[in-house]
């Protein structure tokens, strides 16, 4: 991830406050032939990234992007680089990605009977993991930052790393160019949200548009990150932060807007409306 230059009196609230998409609730409408449906299965929904929905790339940005490419690595030991579209000249171009927002809460307590399969291997428990990261400016002591990582809800399969790794670590210290006054000013804690649901080659739409010199020695990526979805959370919503894939390897998309749904014309729009009230 490069570095982004800082700028005088950055202040890290306003860009928190972009990079988070409020969810709108909508009130549901129930008849003799609805379904009803689990709170998790109400909170899936759809969402979209567009190259021109996005903020400016910060420097305050670039350090929360530097603490999770830092976190990685610790995970999966290895060496991998968190790339930005602007790093991979795809802010030149037009794209679109499509992704599913997991639900942010788990129903645990709630057993349906007839759906419970008996557990074949004894597996440890999922649990939160603390990551503290100390974090070294330009020159002065380091600022301790923190990264709380959740597993994801309502998915088959919680990544391993959840049940294998200690709930607490300390990881090596994560040297920025930043003077101590600007670190001072940062975001200290951070909530993100951790899956593999996605498809192995989820970045598919942006091959045919990135810079392909800036990947070419990325030949021996993990299979851990295949697939990775990183989630930031805040006030009971998610936003993408970063995309894991088989050829890009991992993508930076936290300073791009989540769009909720399709795309839908004005026309169609309003074709839609007219027909809530068209008598069957």
């Amino acid at each position: 991830m490069l570095f982004i230059e800082a700028l005088n009196r950055a202040s890290t609230q306003s860009n928190e406050k972009k990079l988070i998409s409020r969810v709108k609730y909508r009130p549901t409408i129930s008849n003799k032939d609805s379904v009803d449906l689990s709170s998790a299965a109400n909170q899936v929904k759809e969402i979209h990234l567009d190259s021109q929905a996005k903020t400016q790339l910060t420097a305050s940005i670039s350090v929360f992007a530097n603490l999770i490419e830092h976190m990685l690595r610790h995970m999966i030991n290895a060496n991998l680089h968190l790339h930005s579209p602007e790093e991979l000249n795809l802010n030149l171009k037009s794209w679109q990605l499509f992704l599913q927002v997991p639900p942010i809460n788990a129903e645990k307590d709630k057993k349906v009977v007839g759906y419970i399969t008996p557990e074949v291997h004894q597996r440890p428990p999922a649990k939160q993991l603390i990551f503290h990261i100390p974090v070294k400016p330009s020159y002065g002591i380091p600022v301790e930052m923190t990264l709380l990582v959740s597993p994801h809800n309502g998915s088959p399969e919680t990544p391993y790393v959840f049940r294998t790794f200690p709930k607490e670590s300390w990881l090596p210290v994560l040297r920025t160019p930043y003077p101590p006054e600007f670190l001072s000013q940062q975001i200290t804690h951070h909530h993100i949200m951790l899956d593999q649901d996605g498809e192995l080659d989820q970045l598919s739409p942006l091959y045919a548009h990135i810079n392909q010199s800036r990947i070419i020695n990325e030949t021996n990526l993990p299979p851990q990150i295949f697939g990775l979805r990183i989630w930031k959370a805040k006030n009971n919503a998610l936003t993408p932060i970063v995309l894991g894939d088989k050829q890009i390897g991992l993508l930076f998309v936290g300073h791009h807007k989540p769009l909720e749904g399709n795309i839908i014309s004005e026309e169609e729009r309003a074709k839609h409306a007219s027909n809530l009230y068209t008598k069957a």
